[in-house]
């Protein structure tokens, strides 16, 4: 009788001290410098903004978070790293859109969003049209001088699974238009394109469409959101003027492997969490005319899936040749 007492007992043990361990895994975390891999070149708003981030949770994690640009296939070679990165936990993804449209895009990403844990989400704003030296103040104008004039506009784009072209494949699409897509490999090049007036059409966000717009030639034509933004309310969106599938927000979001334990998680989330409602960022987001996700982590993860569901579904209906 006393065996299984004893076994009890040891069992009790052992338990308590996988629990203490995980609770000093939480509180030891980080115990060196922490990567934060971006999927986007040096010099591009989101590198801009993940250096800011970078920062402000360094001062959360009291430990240095060391930005490294890892551009290349629409995103895929920064979100590849991070998986085979080791030690866990040490590796953040700093990841945009491209996360969840690349599984649909490659014909084998080598990854599923289930791979991923979503440990933060920093940040979001509409996608808006802005044309520039275009005739048309209006989407009805802009698409009647664009079915007039088949091949003569183009549209800067920034990889197949990107905003900027999906929208406009999608514009393409749902209104009947030849537009000719060019590609980049940052914004920042796009965007001097667009002001050297090689690029007609651009789908930027919101924040940077704003800026664009105070430009001599550039108008804004609609938002890519489900109603009008308080930032520039006279913009009507696309839904609103009857494309209901030109819709997409640019969001910002931080993952790690699923494998990492899940007390480093909760730490990560906690420090996120925190950085989010610091003074420091709420300036930082007014500045960037950007807004935080609304909602919870569950309610982002099943908004990412739905997107790249949509995104796979564009990619066939759209032709898109998935690529190697």
């Amino acid at each position: 009788m006393k065996k299984p007492v004893h076994a009890l007992a040891a069992l009790l043990t052992a338990v308590a001290s996988a629990l203490l361990g995980s609770t000093a895994l939480a509180q030891d975390y980080p115990v060196r410098p922490v990567r934060l891999v971006t999927m986007f070149a040096p010099g591009s708003a989101t590198d801009f903004r993940s250096r800011f981030f970078s920062q402000e949770l360094s001062k959360q994690l009291k430990q240095p978070i060391l930005v490294e640009n890892k551009g290349g296939a629409s995103g895929l070679v920064a979100t590849q790293d991070v998986l085979r990165a080791q030690p866990l936990g040490y590796s953040l993804l700093y990841g945009s859109n491209m996360l969840s449209g690349n599984i649909h895009m490659f014909k084998d990403a080598g990854y599923k969003l289930e791979d991923f844990t979503t440990v933060g989400v920093l940040g979001m704003t509409p996608f808006a049209l802005i044309t520039r030296n275009v005739p048309g103040a209006t989407l009805g104008e802009f698409i009647a001088y664009a079915r007039a004039n088949p091949g003569k506009l183009n549209f800067g784009s920034l990889g197949p699974t990107s905003g900027q072209n999906l929208l406009a494949e999608r514009l393409k699409f749902a209104a009947g238009l030849d537009m000719v897509s060019v590609p980049f490999k940052g914004g920042d090049p796009l965007a001097q394109a667009f002001f050297a007036g090689d690029i007609h059409i651009y789908f930027a966000t919101l924040n940077t469409a704003l800026d664009r717009m105070r430009q001599p030639g550039v108008r804004g034509i609609a938002t890519a959101a489900d109603q009008r933004s308080r930032l520039l309310p006279s913009l009507p969106t696309f839904k609103e003027l009857g494309y209901p599938s030109i819709n997409m927000i640019q969001w910002d979001a931080v993952f790690v492997p699923r494998q990492v334990d899940q007390p480093v998680v909760q730490r990560l989330m906690t420090a996120i969490h925190n950085v989010n409602l610091s003074a420091e960022n709420k300036a930082y987001f007014d500045k960037l005319e950007r807004e935080l996700w609304p909602g919870t982590i569950a309610e982002f993860n099943a908004y990412i899936k739905a997107e790249g569901d949509q995104m796979g579904d564009d990619i066939r209906r759209l032709k898109i040749t998935p690529l190697n």
